[in-house]
């Protein structure tokens, strides 16, 4: 019986067919999303660096393992400057996902098969704070270099003996999304060019990316074999392009976690949020907020000023005005903002209000029902209970009592691992 099957079992039924596979036993709208991603010089682990502080006895990633976990963890849970190898204490609001590399290490103490895992080191940050720190998207976009230059130095140091299994919960969700399209759609032969430099990592490399509570899941996505709750990520829920990864993303996601089964049509508030994301606000500078905010709007007319006005063949496409700002807003694989001057922008407002007018007001007239429609959800997220239980659904799914009834998200994804990991070993 397959690992999906036993998804769909009682616990223990579960977990004794796990065992005999691997031989050994075993937790406003804008304000909801922001609470569940916001209370969830980089080291890279390679063999060749020193064995940290606290690293768990059972962790082989600093010795070339078969299979090296990946792991981003959420908001507030990394750091900058965390030794990718260094356990922190597990604690009730903190580093969840050692309940899966943990149990992970545990489960093939006494294998032949060898099971390392490196978290992420990233700021984990979303911006708010007494002092200045990351905004979101500053924190994704060091994280995906930190991932990146993990895996790279793993490979350069171990070759084709290791494999990766990437894990991402919440914003981590989101960073291994990005990390497994960029490998997913990259050349199986040859180098390419990343944030971190060049690679040479491959979706070959890759035996699986799990993404818990992804901001970023394709609404309705199945999990473990079940259907998955109908909703997607609210920073996005378009079908993702996993390239040669798609048969080994898995997304895991509790009804009314806001983070990834927020109601599909909410265009607004994902570009709402994605503003947000690019910026600070510190209680200490509060004019750090204001120019924050004053630098992401004039991007954002610049960019509409750049793919429209300066590109009049786009009022005849189907890609709408939001559609536009939606793009332009997401600036953490492309930081670069670009500027208009005085004259330009100017210019640009002259024609359309003058030449272009026709063309703005037929596309503007197009677009009215579709603006409708793409944001005809938004006060779900107030008459559905994502207010009540969206934060509480967000973190219930890590837990590895082997005593209680309920086969938790985290031991699903354990024995996920396992099987992987096995199947690995028997090639």
């Amino acid at each position: 019986m397959s690992l999906m099957e036993n998804a769909l079992l009682p616990k223990t039924r579960a977990k004794s067919n796990a065992v005999s596979k691997s031989g050994r036993s075993g937790p406003s709208a804008l304000l909801v999303a922001m609470l569940v991603l916001g209370l969830s010089s980089t080291v890279s682990p390679s063999p060749a660096y020193a064995a940290p502080e606290r690293i768990h006895p059972l962790n082989e990633g600093a010795s070339c393992p078969d299979v090296l976990i990946v792991a981003a963890s959420g908001a507030s849970d990394s750091g900058a400057d965390r030794d990718p190898l260094n356990e922190e204490e597990r604690t009730v609001w903190g580093n969840w996902i050692n309940n899966v590399t943990v149990p992970s290490g545990e489960r093939f103490a006494e294998r032949p098969e060898s099971i390392g895992w490196a978290y992420v080191p990233y700021p984990s940050s979303v911006g708010l704070g007494w002092e200045p720190f990351p905004t979101y998207q500053e924190s994704v976009r060091a994280a995906l270099e930190s991932t990146h230059r993990i895996l790279d130095d793993t490979k350069a140091s171990c070759g084709e003996r290791t494999k990766f299994i990437l894990v991402g919960y919440s914003i981590g969700g989101e960073i291994m999304h990005r990390v497994a399209t960029q490998i997913g759609n990259r050349s199986p032969s040859g180098a390419a060019s990343t944030a971190s430099g060049m690679t040479s990592v491959t979706a070959d490399d890759i035996l699986g990316v799990a993404l818990v509570a992804s901001p970023y899941r394709p609404a309705g996505s199945d999990s473990f074999g079940e259907a998955g709750p109908p909703g997607g990520g609210f920073m996005s829920s378009e079908p993702a392009q996993y390239g040669a990864l798609s048969d080994r993303v898995i997304h895991v996601c509790r009804r009314y976690d806001a983070a990834c089964d927020a109601p599909r049509r909410i265009a607004i508030l994902d570009l709402a949020l994605q503003v947000l994301g690019q910026m600070q606000f510190a209680l200490s500078d509060p004019g750090r907020t204001v120019s924050d905010f004053d630098a992401a709007i004039r991007g954002l007319v610049a960019n509409v000023v750049i793919d429209t006005v300066h590109n009049p063949q786009w009022f005849d496409s189907d890609e709408s005005y939001l559609d536009v700002l939606r793009r332009a807003a997401d600036r953490t694989e492309n930081p670069e903002v670009p500027e208009l001057t005085a004259e330009e922008l100017a210019d640009a407002v002259r024609w359309a209000t003058g030449e272009g007018a026709p063309l703005v007001r037929e596309k503007l007239r197009r677009e009215g029902p579709r603006f409708i429609e793409d944001n005809r959800d938004v006060f779900d997220m107030i008459l559905q209970p994502y207010i009540f239980l969206g934060f509480v659904q967000h973190m219930l799914y890590w837990n590895n009592n082997p005593t209680d009834q309920w086969y938790w998200e985290s031991e699903k994804i354990v024995d996920w691992v396992a099987e992987l990991a096995i199947e690995n070993g028997a090639r």
